[in-house]
């Protein structure tokens, strides 16, 4: 069973060596550990330090892709190098290395498919206060969403079967670790994690500009991740409270008619009625139909996971 530890890089010239460093170089029930670093258009000499200190294979961007395109492009060459588990770890060194065997020991005792590292950021001292309360309500809302029980879900430290990385397919530009949740709960691969204490922070993160900035780029990626895998139920719970009000006031308005036919009044309830309940069966429509694009998601999906097995077949 070959592991190849995937490094997405940019400009980590300075923290890679140790990140190298800190990698296991054998672990029960793995064959081959190999290395992949994916430099994403580094300025610096991320690249030639990677080369240095002995890593398996190097990529390179021309440009800065971000981190989600450079997942992939790991992803990728991770599976044409012949890999049964792909780890995902930073080139900060936020993530200790010495951590990766339990990370993979889910995948190979066969008991699942995505295992995620766990910061136990709600009690770890680094964290500061405000960036907890956020990450308990991001975690509660991804639990909330998916259905899965997950505990630090913006953790980028991670294991992947190679029937799951086949799978992976991103719609965001900003990152892969709340898409790929939503992706593995829909296809109901199992999910595990294993708790870790993250390294002191060599930098600040060049995500995002700050907490805010942050907080709204998640809350679009939950909400599209929703949306685009629950289409029927997202679009039914927003459909719900104009069906409810339509239905309300139409049944005031029949009140007063039957309890007086020959007054005319209470018009407006009636047409306010109309509109909510017309508005909300036009959302309930919109989600029937993402349902239906949904299915033939699935279906495309399937067919290139099919396609990409044939072409790493031999490999």
């Amino acid at each position: 069973m070959k592991l190849v530890i995937q490094i997405p890089c940019f400009n980590e010239a300075v923290t890679l060596p140790q990140v190298l460093a800190d990698l296991p170089k054998q672990i029960d029930g793995v064959t081959t550990i190999e290395t992949l670093v994916i430099d994403d258009g580094s300025s610096d000499a991320t690249s030639e330090i990677a080369k240095q200190h002995g890593v398996t294979r190097v990529v390179r961007h021309r440009g800065n892709r971000g981190l989600a395109h450079t997942f992939v492009t790991g992803l990728e060459v991770a599976l044409e190098m012949g890999a049964d588990i792909i780890v995902n770890t930073d080139g900060d060194n936020q993530y200790p290395g010495s951590n990766i065997a339990a990370l993979v020991a889910p995948i190979v005792a066969g008991e699942a498919d995505l295992v995620i590292g766990d910061r136990q950021t709600s009690s770890d001292r680094k964290v500061p206060v405000p960036k907890k309360l956020f990450y308990g309500l991001g975690n509660f809302v991804v639990r909330t969403t998916t259905g899965v029980s997950v505990h630090d879900a913006p953790s980028g430290f991670r294991a992947m079967s190679r029937e799951f990385a086949m799978s992976i397919y991103l719609t965001n530009p900003f990152s892969y670790t709340l898409e790929t949740i939503f992706a593995a709960a829909e296809n109901r691969y199992p999910i595990r994690e294993v708790e870790i204490r993250s390294n002191p922070k060599t930098r600040d993160s060049r995500l995002f500009r700050g907490v805010t900035q942050y907080m709204r780029r998640s809350a679009s990626i939950i909400l599209q991740g929703y949306s685009m895998h629950n289409p029927l139920r997202a679009f039914g719970w927003l459909s719900l409270p104009f069906l409810l009000l339509g239905m309300g006031l139409g049944l005031r308005f029949v009140y007063f008619f039957v309890k007086d036919p020959d007054y005319s009044g209470h018009i407006q309830s009636l047409i306010l009625a109309a509109i909510a309940i017309v508005v909300g069966a036009q959302i309930l429509i919109f989600g029937m139909l993402g349902s239906l694009v949904r299915a033939n998601r699935l279906l495309l999906q399937d067919i290139r996971m099919r396609v990409r097995r044939l072409e790493l077949r031999d490999r």
